[in-house]
């Protein structure tokens, strides 16, 4: 099993700002739609358009056209995509041969094989140039969103009397996309091998996402459709988001926190990692999915938060993200840590951890039994004990388990020892109810004589109670020991990746 890394906490104040949000008023860019002469303020793509220029995901073709009907690219769409969720780590995509390090695509290109949006026409060629279907849009929308297509695979697409033209590698995401209301077709028909238009395209993106936000601040208004954050030490507050939470790529490793947020849709995690999301009280939602593939996400929650009772809602871990090795995720209680420290602190303080564990062990070289002498001394705790060779962290013995009431007198070595003493260390995990209430350690060391030699009688085997024998009773190993408070989720995903390039 991978060693998982234990990562710091960091607290660091955010500025609070009243600001009020909108799919305006979050943008980046000063350009507005109507700066362009081919824009039609009547025609049906009139908002998805000026919402798409808004907020920096579409440019013009010139500073005078933004050709609204013309054909979007493959390359065009990923640069969409990477500004959208503010993409910034690139892939290596040497092997595609048609795409040259001086075009200006090539690092959206990579930041979209990055992400995992982007696979390729085949192994070698990726045509960024080409103009891209109606049914590889709905594609690369569905995998950035992480849509669970199993969820959707019995979506109705009756409705449209083209649906037999939509490929077989597309339809699980064709549906999905029907199915979560974000396309809606041209009338009765779906058009798949059409080419979309960048109206189109605008118009998807403007069904999904409600809400851009791209400054540090704090927000605090109810949000119609989805939310994408794309920048870090962002504080959501007091508010309730219709559609998802995502945190995009652009929040990288940095802080996003919710106080007493709803979410009525899914959050999905792109990006927060080492300063981690912050659930606090009063925050809800049925559903987290993890898909970020380049470092360590970590989610911690309140007491107070449905994400308290993790079982409750759906945590899936998508398939590219647990396949990279650097991904970890961690759901930490920070309130229940703070309980259980002093719960377990209790129990020690009111001698209610009792177990009789001696300090010395007595063997002979070349023998694997070895006299023990370990007591349960409680009446409902059961204890999970191993020792290891304190010189290289060895297991001398495996763990074993020692129910209420319950004792030893023989302990079998995994290898017999050589001659001499050898400093160990136990390791005793204690369970009440089923729940891991706290990890224990003490010192013991271990003698070993020949055959002949005389081997000393133990001396009484030392109680451990009261932390007095325990002097790694505040060193706890990690913080997910303590009354199980800490999960680490590995939660098998619904969603496979399609094995069709797109």
């Amino acid at each position: 099993m991978k060693k998982k890394r234990i990562l710091a906490l960091f607290l660091a104040a955010v500025s609070c700002l009243s600001l009020a949000v909108s799919a305006s008023a979050a943008g980046t860019t000063t350009r507005k739609a109507t700066d362009f002469k081919d824009y039609d303020r009547t025609a049906w793509y009139a908002e998805a358009v000026s919402a798409a220029v808004d907020n920096g995901l579409l440019y013009g073709k010139s500073a005078t056209v933004i050709d609204p009907n013309g054909d979007m690219t493959r390359a065009e769409m990923a640069a969409i995509i990477n500004r959208s969720f503010g993409c910034y780590k690139a892939a290596d995509i040497s092997q595609y041969k048609d795409v040259a390090k001086s075009k200006w695509y090539y690092k959206d290109v990579a930041m979209a094989v990055q992400m995992g949006t982007y696979n390729g026409r085949s192994a070698s060629s990726m045509a960024p140039d080409a103009p891209i279907s109606r049914q590889e849009a709905m594609t690369v929308v569905a995998r950035a969103l992480e849509l669970d297509y199993d969820s959707y695979s019995k979506t109705d697409l009756s409705a449209f009397s083209d649906r037999s033209e939509i490929s077989n590698w597309a339809l699980p995401y064709v549906r999905a996309m029907v199915g979560a209301d974000y396309i809606h077709g041209r009338g009765k028909v779906l058009a798949p091998l059409d080419n979309i238009t960048r109206s189109e395209f605008a118009q998807i993106f403007y069904n999904i996402i409600g809400t851009y936000i791209v400054s540090k601040g704090t927000y605090d208004k109810d949000i119609k459709g989805s939310v994408l954050i794309r920048t870090d030490e962002v504080t959501l507050q007091n508010m309730t988001v219709d559609g998802d939470l995502i945190i995009g790529c652009g929040a990288a490793d940095g802080k996003i926190t919710l106080d007493n947020v709803t979410v009525k849709g899914r959050l999905l995690v792109w990006g927060g990692g080492t300063k981690a999301v912050y659930c606090n009280a009063g925050t809800n939602m049925p559903a987290v999915v993890v898909a970020r593939v380049d470092d360590a996400v970590k989610v911690i929650y309140d007491r107070d938060s449905t994400l308290a009772v993790i079982d409750t809602i759906k945590v899936r871990i998508t398939e590219r993200a647990k396949q990279h090795k650097e991904t970890e995720v961690i759901f930490y209680d920070v309130s229940g840590l703070r309980e259980a420290q002093k719960q377990l602190n209790a129990i020690v303080a009111d001698n209610q951890i009792d177990i009789t564990a001696p300090a010395h062990l007595y063997a002979l070289v070349g023998e694997t039994d070895v006299k023990a002498e370990f007591t349960n001394n409680s009446k409902n705790d059961t204890y999970k004990i191993e020792i290891r060779r304190n010189k290289d962290n060895t297991l001398i013995a495996d763990a074993f388990e020692l129910a209420a009431g319950k004792s030893i007198s023989t302990l079998t070595l995994l290898e017999a020892p050589e001659f001499g003493n050898v400093d160990c260390t136990v390791t005793i995990m204690a369970y009440r109810d089923g729940k891991q209430i706290g990890t224990l350690n003490t010192e013991l060391t271990l003698h070993t004589a020949y055959e002949g030699q005389k081997i000393p009688h133990s001396p009484p085997a030392a109680p451990c109670q009261h932390g007095r024998a325990w002097p790694g009773l505040r060193r706890i190993r990690a913080a997910h020991q303590r009354a199980g408070t800490e999960r680490e989720q590995t939660v098998g995903g619904d969603c496979t990746e399609n094995p069709e390039r797109l």
